[in-house]
């Protein structure tokens, strides 16, 4: 085994040369060197005693006591057991016994090591305030409580619960309510409508007119776009026809009604007047001429009259 550099003047010459050659030696070690000598060597190098705490010092570190673990607790001057989870302390350590530890009672828990003679009692989720039970306790673990579905906590201790707003009409659900927050609402983006008041609906898009129909009424936030069908090419016919047939019939009524008043009216005096009567036919009806003119002259005066009329 090769000899340590650091041990072997210390034993070789008298108290001089050695205080030289560790004097020699710490000057030329580099601090990552002296950082790799053992408390020994660096204590024979030295020549230094190990040192000694205070007495005051001493006696504050008897009176602390002994160190224990998490499970334990001092008492005495000795270590005692902390009841584990789900347990309570029934008798403290004392002497040469330990601690003795007993489980909680019903609808009572304990989380935690404990040197505690109680547990705690579990949270009673009160169905009156809105309040239903999410998670049933046990003897390590308290029951957890939740408001009723569609309501949220009206506090930070959530004691009671309230219902999540409803957005209005032109507004929509950003985000749903939750056991713990309420509903948050924002206004309808263009080209989407919300129509209903409601805490769970998001805003929904336009409707798109297809093929076949045409966009009769613009939509907002609060209403969707209106479209209508159109109208087909014989129906469009079919009511062409439902406007132009009384107009027809009108003007046909009409012309009738002019033909026949002009129908009574004499288009010519001669061509009403009968032929002049040879000498036997004068001879023989002797007053026919007579009620022929005065026929004619009638009717030559009522159609006077129509005209003046249609005038």
């Amino acid at each position: 085994m090769a000899p340590n550099p650091w041990e072997s003047p210390i034993g070789i010459g008298d108290a001089r040369s050695a205080g030289r050659l560790r004097s020699a030696a710490l000057s030329h070690a580099d601090p990552q060197t002296l950082l790799l000598l053992w408390p020994r060597e660096l204590r024979l190098l030295l020549d230094v005693p190990c040192p000694q705490p205070p007495r005051e010092l001493q006696g504050l570190a008897f009176a602390q006591g002994p160190s224990c673990s998490r499970t334990q607790y001092p008492s005495n001057g000795r270590c005692c057991s902390r009841c584990p989870p789900g347990h309570k302390v029934a008798a403290a350590c004392s002497g040469e016994s330990n601690t003795t530890c007993i489980p909680c009672e019903e609808q009572h828990f304990q989380a935690n090591w404990t040197k505690e003679s109680h547990c705690t009692p579990h949270h009673i989720c009160n169905q009156k305030a809105g309040l239903i039970v999410y998670r049933n306790g046990s003897k390590e673990r308290n029951v957890i409580c939740r408001c009723q579905e569609g309501t949220h906590c009206s506090s930070h201790e959530c004691n009671t619960c309230r219902p999540h707003t409803s957005c209005g009409a032109g507004e929509g659900v950003q985000q749903e309510g939750s056991h713990a927050n309420d509903t948050l609402c924002a206004p309808c983006a263009p080209g989407h409508f919300s129509n209903a008041s409601s805490s769970t609906a998001r805003c929904q898009p336009w409707s798109r007119c297809q093929e076949g129909q045409v966009q009769k009424a613009n939509g907002t936030r609060a209403t969707d776009v209106i479209c209508e069908a159109l109208p087909l090419p014989h129906e469009a016919r079919k009511s062409h026809l439902l406007v132009l047939l009384p107009i027809a019939a009108f003007l046909l009524g009409a012309l009738l009604f002019l033909w026949h008043r002009r129908g009574k009216c004499p288009r010519k005096r001669h061509q009403d007047l009968p032929p002049e009567p040879t000498e036997n036919e004068e001879t023989a009806f002797p007053t026919q001429e007579t009620l022929l003119g005065e026929q004619a002259g009638m009717q030559e005066k009522d159609c006077r009259l129509a005209q003046q009329e249609q005038v």
